[in-house]
């Protein structure tokens, strides 16, 4: 079981947690939830930052792409003291500047009990002349092994690296690693870049690399998936279907019909890019460019665009998802809480951040139906289809207050606790019943404090 800590990072003092295939963080704003989002992107996505140095280090491609101009792993740099440099560099590009940390800030990452990667604040840190000199990186001991073992394993060929050595190398990690998927990041304040749909190519085209560096790391990755992926949406999600095949298999039709079926019901229509516009086609055949669309459907669009092309892509991928519920209606929230339910049911993992308790009380439904007992499994399949039940062995739920986590999982029946599905609740019912009681004693009293 992979597990996380930080120690004073941003608004985190401290945490400690389990990641588990599907993991929950409410809370108040500000309070860390997407510290700790960032913090697992950092570390789970360690692997594909292996194999791209793995591949730069064989054609001795310098400096690497997205970092400085005049950062320079150096030839011949070995791959483990490559990989300390570059996860330096990338803790800036995921955190953003030091102004205010902690020298005692430390984050660790527990893939296995062999296997970890830590990152801490050097002794030094204030005294340091480059930013990369602040952070030092360690590896356990198995990591720095296997490290060595790899370093230049890879064979430059005419036709660039066969692709059995690729193959390889990442069963290789996914084995060292304990971790079979891929990432895929979709930040808070979404609306904001698919209203300028239609510009954001050029305008991202035309920007230099020290404007791009100055998006974090999560968001640049988020636009750039959506940039690469958009062409092939032409089609729309049906269109999809017809070539999205992976080892001659196809998702099984009721589970993709069922998420065809949410999709359309949250969007009130149809995604598709045609003619270099993103449109949402509407039932009556009309459609409507998306920077003219209601918030809630630029909110949410290519939270569900990007699900259901992993679905059907079938590869196990971890879905950071920072507030689906942002501009949604509450039946609306529901049901992409449901489809990000199917999603898990299908061997991928979530990461979820969450304000709504209309969200929370979803997921409670889902964890709930899975515990009925075998006799009624039918009648409750009836009520929630069987592929949107969540198994609490799978699923934690933390909430983030005041720099620290607290488990919100009742242990009885593991379920989210009633409390924190709706924690404002109890402040707005105290201040109704003070008013009540103000009336109360005014009745009592005669009125007299009106006259």
């Amino acid at each position: 079981m992979h597990k996380l800590t930080i120690h004073k990072l941003g608004p985190v003092e401290q945490c400690e947690l389990e990641c588990v295939p599907f993991l929950t963080l409410t809370g108040f704003q500000a309070s860390g939830k997407s510290t700790i989002a960032k913090a697992i992107y950092f570390f789970r996505t360690i692997k594909e930052d292996f194999i791209e140095l793995a591949q730069r280090q064989v054609f001795h491609l310098i400096p690497i792409g997205g970092l400085d101009d005049d950062y320079d792993l150096g030839y011949g740099l070995s791959l483990e003291k490559g990989l300390q440099r570059f996860l330096r560099e990338k803790f800036f590009r995921v955190f953003g500047p030091m102004y205010g940390v902690s020298s005692e800030m430390r984050m660790q990452y527990y893939f296995t009990k062999a296997c970890s990667v830590a990152v801490s604040c050097t002794q030094d840190y204030e005294q340091a002349n480059c930013r990369a000199e602040k952070i030092k990186v360690t590896f356990s001991d198995a990591l720095k092994r296997f490290l060595r073992e790899k370093n230049q394993s890879f064979s430059a060929t005419p036709a660039g690296i066969p692709d059995q050595e690729k193959k390889l190398l990442e069963s290789e990690l996914q084995q060292m690693f304990d971790d079979r998927c891929g990432v895929v990041y979709i930040p808070a304040g979404r609306s904001m870049l698919t209203l300028l749909s239609q510009q954001f190519s050029y305008i991202y085209a035309t920007m230099h690399d020290a404007q791009k560096e100055s998006l974090d790391l999560c968001t640049r990755d988020y636009l750039e998936r959506i940039l690469r992926l958009r062409p092939e949406f032409q089609e729309g999600l049906l269109g999809l279907q017809q070539y999205t095949t992976v080892r001659g298999e196809r998702l099984a039709a009721d589970i993709t019909q069922q998420a065809l079926d949410l999709i359309s019901l949250i969007l009130r229509g149809t995604y598709q890019y045609k003619s270099g516009e993103e449109q949402i086609r509407l039932k009556s055949g009309n459609y409507v460019k998306i920077n003219f669309s209601s918030s809630g459907q630029q909110e949410c669009v290519w939270i569900l665009n990007l699900l259901f092309y992993y679905l059907l892509q079938k590869k196990p991928m971890l879905f950071i998802i920072e507030e689906p519920e942002s501009h949604l209606f509450p039946e609306s929230q529901k049901l992409i809480t449901e489809l990000i339910a199917l999603v898990n049911h299908c061997g991928n993992e979530i990461l979820l951040t969450t304000h709504s308790p209309y969200v929370l009380g979803t997921l409670n439904n889902l964890l709930y139906a899975h515990t009925l007992k075998p006799c009624f499994c039918k009648k409750a399949a009836g009520v929630i289809p069987e592929s949107f039940w969540l198994d609490d062995a799978k699923f934690d739920a933390w909430f983030v207050q005041e720099g620290a986590i607290e488990n919100c999982m009742d242990e009885e029946i593991q379920m989210i606790q009633n409390e924190r599905i709706d924690e404002i609740s109890k402040v707005i019912n105290n201040d109704f019943d003070r008013l009540l009681e103000l009336q109360n004693a005014g009745v009592e009293g005669g009125g007299k404090e009106c006259r």
